[in-house]
């Protein structure tokens, strides 16, 4: 009895352990492409102050119906803010700007469903001066910052609650890894 008394224990807790393995971390995420696959992108191949660009600003794993966001954006000297555009203006409001901290309703009737991606925002940039030779730059989603928040909110539309995420980075000019070619047995005997 004791065994399979064990046995029970052993798998509830192995499911209670995968379960919260799996669990995701809501996050506000630049994107450099319409497919949300790009959060890293050297320095384009034109004359920068030339040619405007989109950004695409995606809440990830939220799990719920979204009514509200709120995030800023700090913009490396790579980018030049020019404005911020709604994915849809008619069903959405925005107060504010990214750079400071910006705001984004929906209406009650047709909330984004936050069990897949939501474009939030798309801010329009410019490419300034962008030289990958002085290392990267970074993209970094913080919180409201006119409030004095340091990550990201959103609102459930069942009972408006507030809910934390994390704010993300993405990178311009990443660089690359340095590697060494070595053996397994070469790594191992690092750490002896």
């Amino acid at each position: 009895m004791k065994k399979a008394l064990a046995g029970v224990l052993a798998v509830a807790l192995a499911g209670v352990m995968a379960g919260s393995a799996m669990a995701q971390v809501p996050n506000v995420q630049v994107y450099f492409d319409g497919a949300y696959t790009q959060t890293q992108r050297n320095c384009p191949g034109y004359a920068p102050f030339t040619t405007p660009d989109s950004l695409y600003v995606v809440m990830n794993n939220w799990n719920m119906n979204i009514t509200g966001v709120d995030f800023s954006i700090q913009y490396p000297p790579a980018l030049v803010y020019l404005a911020d555009k709604a994915p849809d203006p008619i069903l959405s409001v925005t107060i504010g700007q990214s750079p400071t901290g910006i705001a984004i309703s929906w209406a009650n009737c047709c909330p984004p469903d936050g069990f897949l991606p939501v474009l939030a925002l798309k801010p329009l940039v410019m490419w300034g001066v962008c030289d990958c030779n002085q290392g990267p730059q970074a993209i970094v989603v913080g919180g409201y910052t006119p409030f004095g928040k340091t990550h990201p909110t959103a609102i459930r539309r069942e009972d408006f609650t507030e809910h934390d995420g994390v704010g993300m980075t993405s990178l311009i000019c990443p660089g690359f890894i340095a590697v060494q070619p070595s053996t397994w047995g070469q790594v191992k005997a690092l750490y002896r």
